[in-house]
């Protein structure tokens, strides 16, 4: 059967399509905005919160400086305060007489030994001296002021000019060994009731003040800003950097001391303090930037890749339009436009290859026809002979040769009728048991004959005459005088149905099982008609959805399962 595909209509070329051009356009334009528009929604969002973020922990920063300071200017403060109240209680509750100048008594020398003492248990590592200053110059407590220096020294003058409680900030001169950079925190208290003590006397506490310098320097390098300490009334006590000058748009971080009442601020400029967001933008831009050259050089390579193929297989199937119906298109990817293009060709391919299955399939038809001719004879003549055997069995009184003949005449009727190819399993395991029983007239009991069949398969098609030809066989091939064990099985799966017979008879030699699997006829041998027969049948109806597998051994018997496809209906014709 020859097949000739052709074209009819207009046989002028359709107007090609730029689709290079327009794919390539359209993809590289989609390529760049999905991949900048979240680029710049992102680089918006995470510049603007990576600012806040970080100018919020600048100012946390500032204001945690502040509060320190000021801690540690009140604690600093404190601890003085509670040394003078210690220092005035212990005045009030020890009668003593300090005098000017030399000591004029053993007594009055033990009375101002036990103030010394008593002042210097208060000396610790931030304590620098606690003493009692005279009128005079004279100092009572620590050993290490020297009275010349205090007493010319700016800082006792200033203090002297009040009268009143004050705590001053201030480099200390006036020590033998204490260096002169070193900065301290002085109390001057008054006494205003003698206890003891010269009309006019005071207590004086100095504390060092290192780590207020400390945290003053280190938020200076850190933040490049300036911090000041101011007393009430606007003089500035202790400064980070001298002759810094304000500006109006200074970021300005203040606070006010509970005890003395002093403002502790600090500065940063306004360029200074949104430096680091600065630096966020540009960095942001310059990966924009970079962004935006490798998404233009990956949306041209991708777009070329996409639309490439497409061109490819947009000009086959052009072709294809004008009549060439086995073209094939080059594959260039493995991806889903591959996939395409892979389906393109086997669809081509499938034209032919449609055209060797159906001649294929007639071929084997006939065949099948054919060696089905060759178990036809006369069915007229075959059936009256047979009914003439049954009648006179009959009028003898020989049951067994009647019953024989039913059998025979059962299965006959079915081998013989060609009026139906597909028939029920019900129909089809009932011409079995027909064929056992003549076999049992023939050998007796000297075989054993088991069938299982699931009742919801008897409604089941299955080709007409495929279990006998198989069961001949074993009784031709597989026993000796009919003796031996035989199981036909038939059962249902997610596959369709399975059926499975096995016996224990003479099995298949190893040379000759590859022939009988592949339904040739062994070489030197007869027969393998009906078993080829079966096969071509079962593929003939049901196609590649049929197995047929054979297992043997030699003296240890053989196995054949068929599996095919559940079906119903009517039988087929």
């Amino acid at each position: 059967m020859k097949w000739r595909a052709s074209y009819r209509g207009d046989r002028r070329s359709p107007p090609a399509v730029p689709v290079g051009r327009s794919m390539y356009a359209k993809l590289l334009m989609f390529f760049m905005v999905i991949a900048l528009l979240p680029l710049a929604v992102m680089g918006y969002f995470s510049t603007h919160k990576s600012s806040q973020i970080v100018n919020a922990q600048f100012g946390s920063y500032g204001m945690n400086a502040i509060e320190e300071l000021k801690l540690l200017l009140d604690t600093s403060v404190a601890q003085m305060d509670n040394i003078t109240g210690n220092l005035l209680n212990y005045l009030i509750s020890t009668p003593i007489v300090i005098e000017e100048g030399e000591t004029p008594s053993y007594s009055r020398y033990q009375e101002e030994q036990a103030l010394r003492r008593y002042l210097m248990s208060f000396e610790t590592v931030n304590i620098v001296s606690v003493s009692v200053v005279t009128p005079s110059g004279k100092i009572i407590g620590s050993g290490a002021i020297d009275p010349i220096r205090l007493a010319d020294s700016s800082f006792w003058h200033g203090a002297s000019g009040d009268g009143g409680r004050q705590v001053i900030i201030h480099r200390s001169d006036y020590y033998y060994s204490f260096v002169e950079e070193n900065t301290v925190i002085s109390l001057v208290v008054p006494v205003k009731d003698h206890f003891g003590l010269p009309s006019g006397s005071r207590i004086l506490i100095d504390t060092k003040a290192d780590p207020v310098v400390d945290l003053l320097r280190a938020f200076q390098h850190n933040m490049n800003a300036h911090l000041q300490i101011r007393s009430g009334d606007g003089a500035v006590l202790l400064q980070s950097s001298e002759g810094y000058v304000g500006a109006e748009d200074d970021v300005v971080w203040s606070g006010v001391m509970e005890r003395e009442g002093w403002t502790v601020e600090a500065r940063v400029p306004h360029s200074e303090f949104y430096r680091s967001s600065g630096v966020i933008l540009n960095y942001t831009l310059l990966v924009a930037g970079c962004t935006l050259v490798f998404v233009i050089l990956i949306a041209h390579f991708f777009s070329l890749r996409l639309t490439r193929p497409i061109q490819k297989l947009t000009q086959s199937m052009r072709r294809f339009g004008q009549g060439e119906l086995f073209i094939q298109t080059p594959v260039l990817s493995s991806d889903e436009l591959g996939y395409l293009s892979r389906s393109f060709n086997r669809m081509t391919g499938q034209i032919q290859e449609l055209v060797r299955e159906i001649s294929r399939t007639e071929k084997l038809r006939g065949e099948a026809e054919l060696r089905a001719l060759h178990y036809q004879i006369n069915p007229h003549l075959l059936f009256n002979t047979l009914n003439t055997i049954q009648w006179k069995a009959r009028l003898a009184g020989r049951r067994d040769i009647q019953r024989m003949v039913e059998h025979l005449v059962a299965v006959l009727d079915s081998s013989l009728s060609v009026s139906r190819t597909l028939i029920t399993l019900e129909e089809e395991l009932d011409v079995v048991q027909h064929f056992i029983e003549i076999q049992r007239f023939r050998y007796d009991d000297a075989f054993k004959f088991t069938m299982e069949a699931a009742p919801e398969l008897m409604t089941c098609l299955v080709p007409r005459m495929v279990f006998q030809p198989l069961l001949e066989n074993i009784f031709f091939h597989g026993f000796t005088d009919g003796e031996g064990e035989i199981r036909l099985s038939l059962s249902s799966g997610p596959d369709g149905i399975t059926a499975v017979l096995t016996d224990n008879g003479l099995g298949i030699k190893p040379e000759h099982l590859q022939y009988v699997r592949d339904g040739q006829v062994v070489p030197g041998k007869k027969g393998g008609l009906g078993l080829r027969n079966v096969m071509e049948r079962f593929s003939m109806h049901f196609g590649d959805s049929c197995t047929f597998t054979i297992e043997s051994e030699r003296n240890h018997g053989t196995k054949v399962t068929i599996r095919w496809p559940k079906t119903y209906g009517e039988t087929a014709p």
